[in-house]
This record gives structure tokens, sequence and C-alpha cells, in this order.
């Protein structure tokens, strides 16, 4: 036995994937592990032989991004199962059944030119005795063809081309897409171009890399930049970086292999990204770079740029798609209204909307809950010298026309008076306003984003808000959801905000310990990001070791039991206020429609200090 097959031995017990390129640039190790995580090795639960693709072959696809990692697939690969549509172009989401090379069977297929990152695509049908369906499921990152009773799922990062085919004649499964279709030259393009497929399964057999030129098996990409960088000494190791293999991210650390100050080659050590959940458990240094990977991945990253929404922390399906509708809000003049519980992070949305849209032009952030109402005219829309006792000789410009040709953020809109909504109403319609005492209209430009934690439904209902108004403000909603919702984003809002105070501090960079950070998870944040900011900022404080442990994280389950109570008793006093104003004052009937005794509705009366 050679040292080299000793070693090859050695390193298939190894759980991490080894990978060593020799000075020439050729593949000298490639262990079990590695073959798993590029897909040189397969499950072998489902099967099918070698062969190519032959006419009157059925061809089911299922491709998130047109022309990545599919081989460049284009519309005119379409062509070849039957579709003829100029209107398909590159980065679109596509499904679609088609026969091969068979002209007069019209295929079946869906595309989808600007989607959402969250969105499932599919398309259904019966085909040729057959019932397929083709589905693209984004917010899970699956991909699945069904034909029958059989799935063939695929999951992804950012992007990946699904291909299953049944052959024309005996109607069996021909091939189906898996993992390592790069390396194994099996895209949909190469397919669809007749190139031939290898075995899976139990006839697959072992794809020998040794000996082979690594660019014949790893796509030129940042990774082998980088092996490049060591091999020419500007670069000595890297640890634990981000990087491509065949556009499939992973884990990795590259390390010289030196004799005599020679670098000899290059030992890559990579782990799957998909085992990053548990990595993350230990490691919390790690969090930040996985947001910034996740970020670059989004679906349609090309018209959803990560970069713009750094700031604004949250990989969860859900606030994918509060991202995805700022972006596309940034792209036109709609009013906005921003929903959310409090502490969600409303006012940052709205000036990244902002900021996308026009960032040179005016904000102006108007918080109606702090304005007294006897000043929300003057506020809002200035007035002219003199025009009330304490008035400015000069006069003064309002919020309104301080926001002209830019955007004016009116924040907890809910709470503005009835009789300042209908003035609202009247600039919103005619874009133009007077200043208070002032005759001379002022017409303005400008962009309206509102937001508020009410429910402005309900407000309507009970007569606190106009539906008038409601409607002109509500042209595109985006509702923010609350963190307890979404608790597949703490790690990476801890990190964030842990690095972001420790920094102001001038402080060195501290961890938590697993414990402390599953006290987090298990809260319920009823004040959100906001709560969780104040948390770890006293928790940094009391501190004085490179180490939080869950005695630092004052936060406990009454703090949850307390906030329910509250939630509960407003819910009632609104009740109770909304069913008297509905009868005018009358108690009878209000107790009546409320299902309460008079003791019990007195009792709330004085609970709640309703007077009037």
């Amino acid at each position: 036995m050679t040292y080299e097959q000793l070693l090859h031995i050695l390193t298939n017990y190894i759980s991490e994937g080894l990978i060593y390129i020799d000075s020439s640039r050729k593949l000298k190790l490639f262990n079990q592990k590695a073959k798993e995580i590029t897909g040189l090795v397969l499950d072998k639960s489902s099967s099918h032989s070698a062969g190519r693709i032959e006419k009157g072959d059925i061809v089911i696809i299922a491709d998130n991004q047109l022309g990545y990692d599919d081989g460049d697939l284009t519309s005119s690969d379409l062509q070849r199962i039957g579709i003829k549509d100029k209107s398909i172009h590159e980065n679109d989401m596509f499904v679609g059944i088609g026969v091969y090379d068979t002209p007069g069977i019209t295929p079946i297929y869906k595309h989808l030119p600007d989607h959402l990152p969250t969105i499932d695509f599919s398309v259904s049908a019966q085909f040729m005795g057959f019932h397929i369906e083709s589905t693209i499921h984004s917010a899970d990152k699956i991909m699945s063809i069904k034909v029958n009773n059989m799935v063939f799922d695929v999951s992804y990062i950012k992007s990946v081309g699904h291909l299953v085919i049944l052959d024309g004649q005996t109607h069996e499964v021909k091939f189906f897409q898996a993992k390592g279709y790069s390396i194994r030259k099996e895209t949909i393009q190469e397919i669809l171009q007749g190139k031939p497929f290898l075995a899976k399964g139990d006839e697959m057999e072992d794809i020998n890399v040794i000996n082979m030129p690594v660019d014949d098996i790893i796509e030129y990409d940042e990774l082998t930049e980088r092996m490049d960088a060591i091999f020419e000494k500007k670069e000595k190791e890297i640890i634990d970086a981000f990087l491509d293999i065949n556009k499939r991210p992973t884990l990795c650390s590259l390390f010289p292999i030196m004799e005599d100050k020679n670098v000899l080659g290059v030992l890559i050590k990579i782990r799957d990204v998909s085992e990053i959940e548990e990595l993350l458990k230990d490691r919390n240094k790690m969090i930040e770079e996985v947001e910034k990977i996740h970020m670059n991945l989004l679906p349609g990253n090309d018209r959803f740029p990560g970069a713009d929404f750094s700031e604004i922390v949250g990989n969860s399906p859900a606030m994918q798609n509060v991202k995805y509708l700022a972006y596309k809000a940034s792209k036109i003049k709609s009013n906005v209204l921003i929903t959310g519980e409090s502490g969600t992070g409303k006012s940052q949305l709205a000036y990244k909307i902002h900021s996308l849209y026009k960032e040179e032009s005016p904000f102006i952030e108007v918080n109606c809950s702090s304005i007294p109402p006897t000043l929300f005219e003057s506020e809002l829309f200035g007035y002219v010298g003199g025009a009330f006792t304490g008035a400015l000789p000069q006069g003064k410009a309002g919020y309104f026309e301080l926001a002209n040709n830019g955007t004016i953020f009116l924040d907890e809109i809910g709470e503005l008076p009835i009789d300042i909504q209908a003035k609202l109403l009247y600039v919103l319609q005619n874009k133009k306003f007077y200043r208070v005492g002032g005759s001379k209209p002022i017409h303005i430009n400008v962009r309206v984003i509102s937001a508020t934690n009410k429910n402005l439904s309900d407000e309507v209902r009970m007569g606190n808000f106009r539906l008038d108004l409601y409607y002109r403000i509500n042209v595109f909603p985006i509702e923010i959801p609350p963190l307890r919702s979404r608790k597949s984003d703490l790690y990476l809002l801890i990190n964030k905000i842990l690095t972001k105070i420790c920094m102001e501090y001038d402080i060195p960079i501290k961890e938590f310990t697993g414990t402390a950070l599953n006290k987090m998870l298990q809260y319920d944040w009823p004040g959100n990001v906001r709560e969780l900011e104040n948390v770890l900022e006293r928790a940094i404080t009391l501190c004085e070791t490179p180490i939080l442990y869950p005695e630092h994280i004052e936060i406990d389950a009454k703090e949850n039991k307390t906030t329910l109570k509250i939630l509960v008793e407003e819910t009632e006093k609104r009740a109770i206020l909304s069913a008297l104003e509905e009868f005018n004052g009358n108690k009878q009937l209000a107790m009546e429609v409320l299902g309460l005794g008079k003791s019990a509705f007195y009792e709330k009366i004085k609970k709640y200090n309703i007077t009037k």
C-alpha cells in the first residue's frame, strides 16, 4: 500500500471535507466528506442509469434564476422542449414541462420576471398520462418536482436549475438533477444540448478526480483566486472564509504546505454551509459572516441588493419579504404605510425607503404622538406672522413645507386628531395647503410615509380614523413582524447589537455562553428590537468579563405574563370606549352589546378611569 493510498483511507473517516492541490494545480486528495459536500457522492435511495436525452423524452424544469447555475440556460435552449417565448429572459423564475425535439406537443410553463424572495411558484398539470408538479419553494429554498407519487427535491442557497427527464418510450424516470451537477457536467443546458449523463444510485461509479487539474473540477472563482494567492505567497493562510465551490457556498480554510520556504501545495478544509446553524450555537463570531452571505445570496439579488439593507438585520422569510417590499417601494413614489408593534424598526425602514428613492432630498420625521393637539396644524403646515398669540413675527414653515420635494414620515399617525386628519387628507388630494392665518396656497411635491402600531382598520370602525384618509395613506402597505414570530433572526440581531455597543463603549467584543443565548431565545421580546437593545446594553455594562452569562440577561417569563395582562386590559378598555361611543354614551346599551352585567360593567368603568 502506497503512502497516498493510506492517506486517502485515513482521511475518509474525517468529518470535514479535505482537498489537497499540489503546485502544478492538480488534485492529490479529495476525501469522502469533500465528495459528499460537492456532490461527487450522492444518496443511493434513488437511481437511474447513464444515458443522454432523446427525442420524445418528457422534460420537467424548475429554475429560480435562468442563466445562473444551470449552465447559462437561455430561452433558445428552451426551444428544444417547444417553448418559443421571447419574453423569457435571464434571471427569470421558470417552471415548465415539455417534450424534447417533438414539434406539435404544446408545453406547459410559467415564468416570473421580477420575483418575490418568498413566493412559492409552481405549475401543475396532467401531461401525457402523468400528474406533474414543478415547484419553487423560495422561502424554504427547495426545488420540488413531483411525477405521480415520486418526488425529486433539490435544496439550494441562492439558485439552482432542477431537471427531471421521463423516458418517452418506457415512461420511466431517465434522469433527475442532484447536488454536484456542475462537477458531473450535468447542468440543464448541457443535458438539453445532448451531453451524456452519469448513472446515480447503485449503478453510480466513483468519479476519480485524483491527478485531475483543479479547474476541471472546481470553477474558477474566489476560492481558486485565494488558493493562487497562497501559491504566490501573497496570503499565508485563510481561516473560516465563506467561499463558493461551483456556486455552492462553503466554509473554507486554506493552509499552505511548505518545504524550505517553498509552497508545495494547498490543503483546503471545507464545510457545507447548511451545517452553519449548528455551528452558530457554539461560535458567536460567525453570525455576522452568515448575515453577510445570506444578504448576498437572496434570490433576485441583482434587483434586490443586499448591501442596501445591511443595517436592517434579519434573514427570516418574513424579513426577506419586508426588505423586498421596501426595495420595491423605494422605486416608486406612492404613499407607504408601515405597520408593526412598537420597537420593530418602522422609522429605520421608512428612512431606508426614502434614501434608496432620493437620498439627497429632505426627510422630515414627525412623531404625531408627541405634538400637543392644539399645535398640530401649525406644526404640520406652519403659520404666518401674527397668526396667534406667541407666533413669530416672520412666521414659520411647517413640516410639510420643509419636506417639499422629499419625504415626510408621519410616525404614529394613528394619534392624529380627527380635525387634523381632514386637513391632511386635503393636502394629499390637492398637493397644497395654507399656513395657519394665511390666504396664499403653498403647492408641494411630497411623498408621505406613515407608520403606526395601531390597527387602523379597527380605528376606522371605532370612528377614530377617517376611512378616506386610510385609503390615501395605505397605497403600499408593509407590515414588520414582531421579533417573537421570527426568532431565527435573533442570532444575527444579538451579534449586530453586541458588536455595535462594544464599539461605542470602546471595549473588546464580548461573547455569549450557549445558556445565555438559549435564555434569550426562549423569551418572547414584547418590546421587540428596542427591548433587545436595552437588555443587551445593560448586560454589557454590568459584565466585567469577556463572557456574558445568563445572569447578565435580566429577563424572565414574568415579564411576558405582565405584558399579556396589559394587552388584555388595553383591549378591554378600547372595547368599552368603542361601545360607549357607538351608542352616544348610553351605558345600558353598551353593557348589553358587550355582554356584561351591571356590576361588572361599572367595575371596569372605574378600573379604567372612563369618565365620559
